[in-house]
């Protein structure tokens, strides 16, 4: 790694990842707030809960609404949907970035030109990604701990605590397929649009694989399939495995990235 190169990623997008991190904040203050009222009046209307849709549930990332759960209030609200594509769109944007979008807009040349490998480069910009990545993951974690608890709400903290790793996973995946994407092909906005349609394809064959089981097999070679956050908060035990395999994918797409960058012609 080099560290100059680092300090020059960190310079020009730590205000970016500042904006997701309070856009993080803010929409978690939001969702918090509203929850006291939701659970009573969900309470109150506990055959409603029972009639909802299943399918839009699923879509959600749970089974079932629980209004006495905070668990799965945040999960339906945050981390079953809009977390994924905050986080995605941070990952994408951030390797779109790393290697065509350097490409495209000439700096790259610039930065081969100083006494520095490709893989220093791209280990650099991959160490300030994973930078981001813990970031944004502890601010949700932390900020549903400390807003959950400030409006009254049942908190569990350890089931927190260990999906913390599991998100930060679930980033790296991303940020392993999105990267070779970056990779392979020159034009960053179509860099930008095949990582996007990736993502969007896992999550819809994840959502698919609930009412089919052909889907459900395929479903075992996305990412999707080893994110379950609601498991996670509700066990407070640490998913081994299904981090394991997202880190994986992350592994194995910077490693297919680093040998295509090595033997990339940089015009």
């Amino acid at each position: 790694m080099s560290r100059t190169v680092f300090n020059k990623i960190v310079s020009e997008r730590w205000r970016g990842t500042l904006v997701y991190a309070l856009g993080i904040l803010g929409y978690l203050l939001m969702i918090v707030a509203v929850y006291p009222t939701f659970k009573k009046t969900m309470t109150a209307k506990s055959q409603l809960l029972k009639d909802y849709p299943k399918a839009v549930l699923q879509f959600f990332g749970v089974k079932s609404i629980n209004a006495a759960s905070f668990n799965n209030y945040i999960t339906i609200e945050l981390l079953g949907l809009i977390w994924i594509v905050i986080m995605a769109a941070f990952v994408i944007a951030w390797t779109r970035a790393m290697i065509s979008g350097e490409i495209h807009d000439g700096t790259m040349e610039l930065l081969l030109s100083q006494p520095v490998a490709r893989w220093q480069v791209l280990t650099s910009e991959g160490t300030g990604l994973l930078v981001g990545i813990v970031s944004l993951a502890v601010v949700t974690a932390v900020g549903s701990m400390a807003l959950g608890a400030a409006f009254g709400a049942k908190v569990s903290y350890s089931g927190f605590a260990v999906f913390l790793p599991l998100g930060i996973a679930l980033g790296l995946a991303m940020a392993g397929y999105s990267l070779l994407l970056s990779a392979l092909v020159n034009d960053p906005r179509r860099a930008v649009m095949a990582s996007a349609g990736l993502t969007l394809l896992f999550y819809l064959i994840h959502f698919g694989g609930t009412y089919s089981k052909v889907i459900d097999k395929i479903d075992w070679f996305g990412i999707f399939h080893y994110y379950n956050p609601l498991a996670t908060l509700d066990s407070g035990t640490v998913p081994v495995k299904s981090i394991l395999l997202l880190l994986a994918f992350a592994v194995v797409g910077f490693g297919l990235s680093l040998w295509v960058f090595q033997r990339k012609d940089i015009k």
